[in-house]
């Protein structure tokens, strides 16, 4: 079985696996125990906290969508949980369940979060995808990689502040400071940490190229076990053992703000032979509920839920998917997409986080699940082999880009460069260029001999029941001072808008569930607010307010701070933000 690359800090951080010749007793230790980083330092006469405000307590669930959350919660399958939010039963009299709240595009881990926790879309933080190309610096960035196995990018999110660094709009911790600078806030284990107090993690000191080696022998046949997801759980149970312990220390105040994220139900997700409806419910049930007995209990023990907002959000939802060569279109440079550009006369950089600064490549490929970015060269600056590209300049419309839309069209169409295309994609996107830092154009759809219709025509002439506000996503990820982060041709496979596993396509290594689409199945994500002191009206209106008429992922940073600092402050904050953007 394939190693997810997103999982690969589950397993450096398992206490299940055995550290012999792979670290020493030092990493065995913060394996089992888990640890803790001071990352923001408060001046000496600074207080510990800032208690008048109502504090938050955000649970952030990877992999898990809206209906599925919903349905446990309401059916009592989750009754800590439940207890967690004030529930009992089906009664949630403290809390409101929001059936709008979308994931930003892709609907995939990395850029999801970040979206969340900036409260600007990804053309504007910069972050585009699980990977992608940075075309003026020629890096390729990899917070969740896809298209290769290396644990570096993964565990430099939590070792090196990789995430942080990527993502180029403040987070909503630095938002709330901005305005209450007193407040404490905890992160456990969230890649956008920056902003934060404390960074908890279970591995920080661990490294990539100390455990390359240990992973690539052993993970396979840990994996390959019928009860692969205890190895996934390890994780998330020492991320609640790690904030459990810091919480009980009493001569540390308790944060006004605390994000915890816990990732193995997306991980056994991606990977469970019963397909990731049962996986998902029965991680959730056997694995996360539990944990929140444990999480409830010391902050009651603290009193520190009285007066705190409890929310409750994941990322993405999930599509099952066939696990073969003919639905993974993998990186084979013969019957993937690779092939397509190869014999179309690119010269494709490699599947690895770096390569060398004279390397000669004039085209890039970044894959999100359901969806694949393709960035192209203006081909003239290098046109014989040997000569390294200028990404910083736009590449030709006609010359470069175009042709490798017209490539992927034909593929799509009649198989041609490689048979195994066919019929693989929905969609194939394109649009003029432009430099980086320039304002991008919107994505268009391409259909042939140069010709690009609009996507909202496109889709009123061709409709697609189970993609919701594409275009209006597509906007947000391409369209701004970071759009060509999204590509120069943007591929959307056949996936979110088909009906059964066999008939749907993803751009990976083969597994059994993927995400990324347009799909209201990947899209559609939980969002709860509840408060012991305000009905599920009140929290209603306040998040009705928060989200307004486009209930989109980056609309969580406004709601954390309007529930945090009050909607008036929280208004003001977020205009003078728009005024110097």
């Amino acid at each position: 079985m394939r190693l997810p690359t997103a999982c690969l800090v589950t397993l450096l951080t398992s206490s299940a696996l055995s550290l012999s010749g792979c670290g020493g007793t030092q990493a065995a230790e913060l394996l089992v125990t888990g640890d803790s980083k001071d990352i923001h330092e408060r001046p000496e006469d600074a207080p510990p906290n800032s208690p008048k405000r109502p504090a938050l307590l955000v649970l952030a669930l990877d992999g898990v969508g809206r209906d599925l959350l919903y349905d446990m919660l309401k059916q009592g399958e989750l009754p800590e949980m439940a207890r967690l939010l004030g529930g009992k039963g089906s009664d949630y009299a403290h809390a409101y369940f929001d059936e709008r709240y979308l994931s930003t595009l892709p609907s995939s881990t990395a850029v999801a979060w970040v979206t969340a926790f900036t409260g600007v879309p990804p053309a504007e933080h910069g972050l585009a995808g699980n990977e992608y190309f940075i075309r003026e610096k020629r890096q390729f960035a990899a917070p969740v990689p896809v298209t290769f196995h290396n644990p570096e990018p993964v565990l430099a999110t939590y070792t090196d502040q990789y995430v942080n660094k990527l993502t180029l709009a403040p987070s909503v911790y630095e938002q709330m400071r901005e305005r209450d600078p007193h407040v404490s806030i905890w992160v456990a284990m969230h890649q956008l940490h920056r902003g934060a107090d404390r960074l908890l993690v279970t591995d920080r000191a661990v490294l990539a190229d100390a455990f390359k080696a240990f992973l690539e022998e052993q993970i396979t046949e840990k994996l390959a076990r019928k009860d692969s997801k205890a190895v996934y759980s390890a994780l998330d149970e020492q991320v609640i053992e790690t904030v459990v312990e810091e919480l009980s220390d009493e001569d540390d105040p308790v944060p006004d703000v605390l994000t915890i994220y816990l990732s193995g139900t997306d991980q056994f997700a991606h990977v469970a032979d019963i397909g990731p409806d049962k996986a998902r419910r029965k991680y959730l049930k056997d694995e996360v509920d539990p944990l929140m007995k444990d999480l409830r209990e010391a902050l009651q023990a603290r009193k520190a839920l009285d007066n705190r907002y409890v929310v409750i959000t994941a990322d993405h939802g999930h599509t099952e998917v066939m696990d073969d060569d003919e639905h993974a279109l993998a990186m084979d440079d013969e019957d993937d997409p690779p092939g397509v550009l190869l014999k179309a006369g690119f010269r494709l950089r490699p599947f690895q986080l770096d390569v060398s600064e004279e390397h000669d490549f004039n085209a890039v490929l970044a894959y999100q699940g359901a969806m694949a970015y393709v960035y192209v060269a203006d081909r003239s600056t290098c046109e014989k082999e040997g000569k390294a590209c200028d990404f910083a300049r736009a590449p030709r419309f006609k010359e470069d880009v175009l042709v490798a839309a017209q490539a992927f069209y034909d593929a799509n169409q009649s198989g041609k460069y490689v048979k195994g295309m066919k019929g693989t994609l929905d969609m194939v996107l394109t649009r003029k260029p432009k430099a980086p830092r320039e304002q991008d154009e919107p994505f268009q759809v391409y259909v042939g001999g140069g010709k690009l219709v609009p996507v909202e025509r496109y889709l009123a002439a061709n409709p697609h029941p189970t993609y919701v506000d594409l275009d209006e996503r597509l906007r947000d990820l391409a369209v701004g001072k970071h759009g060509e982060r999204a590509g120069d041709v943007l591929l959307i496979a056949n996936n979110g808008n088909r009906e059964t596993p066999e008939e749907r396509y993803y751009f990976s290594a083969r597994y059994r569930s993927w995400h990324g689409s347009p799909s209201r199945q990947d899209s559609e994500i939980p969002l709860i607010v509840a408060h012991p002191g305000r009905t599920s009206q009140q929290l209603g209106a306040q998040v009705k307010t928060a989200l307004g008429d486009e209930p989109y992922q980056q609309k969580l940073s406004s709601l954390l701070l309007s529930l945090r600092l009050g909607e008036r402050a929280a208004r003001k904050r977020l205009n003078a933000q728009a005024r110097r953007e």
